[in-house]
């Protein structure tokens, strides 16, 4: 893949002729096309999507839309019905960013999805460019001790925990929904044992939740979250789904971009908690809503992920 700043001059300096321009082939029938300064991902519509025509701030869908090949212009596309998504590159300040996050999905749609889903893929890619910029250190702090996490958990037992990764989304009640476990996790830079929770997230129906905190620490010897990124990205066995491509996508929306490549971070130490046996209020009254407090973890037993990954 042509790096983003080469690729953002390549699609800015197409003619503006209203004609599709070939960018990138990726597999099968699926590619980038500039057209007009802006992006476009192609896919044929074999799966026959019915025609429809969707705006955003930032985003166009195009479904059903026959599309010629001529002059020469897309040499690897024949002309046929094509599902379409555009990334207007309208905002200056945000253009490389956002072009290297919609290219990072669609090359995943593409690999993972072979092209189906694309309305649903669609819906993912509104999701993520109408996300928030927010870019806080703790949001940095929270997806380290995720992807460390799931790094962890891999290397040393072999259990791909990507698949189960915020799959309700923004709106996901705790960090990892597995079949045998769920994990909240918190991260912390410090050596405190305290972590704010909330009763109802993770004390409710509690049988297979486990409270996980990740210690981390800042240092030059350790990785960037690009880096952690990439590498596991490149490892084939495990991380190979949309949905972590997504949630990556997602998180890192909400990091400082200055910091992706600055802020360096190794691993102290990953400990879990069943959540039965840290429950401080085994009865909260009815009238009692929203509850959330600090919780000092020092006084409780840890549970190890040999006995919580037996039982998958």
């Amino acid at each position: 893949m042509t790096d983003t700043s080469q690729l953002l001059n390549k699609i800015l300096s197409v003619p503006k002729d209203n004609v599709l321009y070939l960018i990138e082939k990726f597999p099968g029938n699926t590619g980038l096309f500039a057209s007009n300064g802006n992006v476009l991902y192609m896919v044929l519509n074999d799966e026959s999507c019915p025609y429809m025509n969707v705006k955003t701030d930032f985003l166009n869908l195009h479904t059903n839309i026959f599309v010629s090949a001529f002059n020469s212009s897309a040499p690897s596309f024949e002309s046929g019905y094509f599902n379409s998504v555009e990334l207007l590159l309208t905002e200056p300040n945000d253009r490389e960013a956002n072009l290297s996050a919609f290219i990072n999905l669609c090359l995943a749609h593409s690999t993972y999805m072979k092209g189906q889903n694309f309305i649903s893929f669609f819906d993912s890619l509104v999701s993520l460019f109408q996300l928030p910029r927010e870019q806080q250190y703790k949001n940095l702090v929270g997806l380290m001790g995720e992807l460390l996490l799931m790094e962890y958990i891999y290397l040393n037992f072999k259990e791909d925990l990507s698949q189960y990764w915020h799959v309700g989304g923004v709106s996901s009640r705790l960090d990892f929904t597995c079949p045998y476990a769920n994990f909240e996790v918190k991260t912390t830079t410090t050596d405190s044992q305290s972590f704010t929770v909330k009763h109802n997230q993770l004390f409710v129906n509690s049988e297979k939740n486990y409270l996980v905190t990740v210690s981390i620490e800042e240092n030059n010897s350790g990785c960037t979250l690009e880096e952690i990124i990439t590498r596991m990205l490149k490892d084939s066995n495990y991380c190979n789904n949309l949905r972590f491509s997504v949630n990556v996508e997602k998180e890192k929306r909400r990091v400082s971009p200055s910091e992706i490549n600055s802020r360096r971070f190794v691993l102290k130490k990953i400990n879990a908690y069943h959540a039965t046996d840290i429950n401080p209020f085994v009865n909260i009254p009815n009238c009692i809503e929203d509850l959330s407090y600090k919780l000092n973890l020092l006084p409780f037993s840890t549970t190890s992920f040999l006995e919580i990954l037996s039982k998958r």
